[in-house]
């Protein structure tokens, strides 16, 4: 299942890169996660856990978050996996960065590719196309709380 969304920070694109490369930043922003921990010996990869309270979606997912093929500023791939409820998640999103033309404020674009699969793959599926981009959502305005203040 592919995705994608949309969102405007009021930052430059040097800000915004550094901010969605601070590992404490994300676990602060992730909606409903537990804990985020590094994973030893790898670079930019994280254990995740979220609980997910939505109504047909409820309980605990352990996954891992890694981060790769960064080009700063302007793009980098999320690769997410994780299970729970009898239920495997998966997916990769391709993060890219645009500055606007005054250079003031930045255009994040995400494109994901999904897979759900067990127990959830019938109801999750389907809702997947509309609680995904909430959620992206919920996590970019958690993120954009955290820019530096503007004079």
């Amino acid at each position: 299942m592919q995705l994608s969304g949309t969102y405007t920070f009021n930052a430059d694109q040097q800000t915004v890169w550094k901010l969605l490369m601070d590992p404490q930043a994300i676990a602060k922003a992730l909606p409903n996660a537990q804990s985020m921990t590094p994973i030893e010996g790898e670079t930019d990869a994280w254990r995740v856990i979220v609980k997910l309270n939505l109504p047909v979606i409820n309980g605990a997912f352990n996954g891992i978050i890694r981060m790769s093929e960064q080009v700063e500023p302007d793009h980098y791939r999320l690769t997410v996996s994780g299970e729970g409820q009898q239920s495997v998640i998966g997916g990769t999103a391709l993060i890219t960065l645009t500055p606007d033309a005054g250079g003031a404020k930045t255009l994040l674009k995400w494109v994901a590719d999904a897979n759900i699969s067990g127990k959830l793959a019938g109801i999750g599926q389907r809702l997947a196309g509309s609680v995904a981009p909430m959620m992206a959502n919920q996590f970019f305005n958690a993120m954009a709380k955290q820019l530096p203040a503007r004079p």
